[in-house]
This record gives structure tokens, sequence and C-alpha cells, in this order.
């Protein structure tokens, strides 16, 4: 865990913990297990949480349909799930006025999520 400071945030509670889980559950699930991090930072008037894992390269035409409902990576392999996740993360930010960002560079995978400061 990297240093954060305190911050408000406009998001519905159970929701944005929902979101989190799902992420760093997907980073154990799908990772290599050598790293996972998180990471809070502020830009302009937003707070980006970031949940970053080692493991597998998924191939660059993946990554867009990660959000897809029922779309499972190449990385999947024998792990349980429905290829709902990322898509209920992504639904749920946006009816929160956020929004949920995928980054891959080399062997690093990185899901960053998007929340409103409160006033």
């Amino acid at each position: 865990m990297g240093e954060y400071q305190n911050f408000l945030v406009k998001a519905d509670t159970e929701r944005l913990l929902e979101v989190l889980q799902n992420i760093i559950e997907n980073a154990i699930k799908y990772g290599s297990g050598k790293k996972i991090g998180i990471s809070i930072s502020k830009e302009e008037d937003c707070v980006l949480i970031t949940v970053e894992n080692t493991g597998e390269v998924l191939p660059a035409e993946e990554l867009p349909h990660l959000f897809d409902s029922f779309y499972r990576g190449s990385n999947a392999g024998s792990q349980e799930g429905s290829g709902l996740g990322l898509y209920i993360c992504r639904k749920l930010m946006h009816k929160m006025n956020g929004d949920v960002f995928l980054k891959q560079e080399e062997n690093l995978f990185s899901v960053t999520v998007v929340v409103g400061m409160a006033n």
C-alpha cells in the first residue's frame, strides 16, 4: 500500500467497496502473486485508486473487451468466473459519476478507479 491522504469522495460507500473488492480479487485471481499494490492519488477534483499486479500479459486486442459483459480474458484459464466483474464495476462507477480504466505495461497490469471528490 502506497502513501495516501484522506479524501472525502462522492460515492455510494457500499458500491465503491464492491468495485474495489472485485478489482482486488481479480488481481489476486489472475495475477502472478508476486506483487499487488494499491495507490491513492488526487488529480484535479477526483481521487484515483489504482490496483496493480504482476502477471501474464494479455494481447493488446483483448484490453478493450475486458469491460464487456461475459467477456473473459485469455489469462482466465481454469479460474471460475462469469466475465461480469469489470463490466459491473464500470456500470457502478458510471452511476456514481466516476469511471474505471485499465493499463498494461510489460508484466504490470493496473486498474484505476476514478471517484469524484466531495466539495
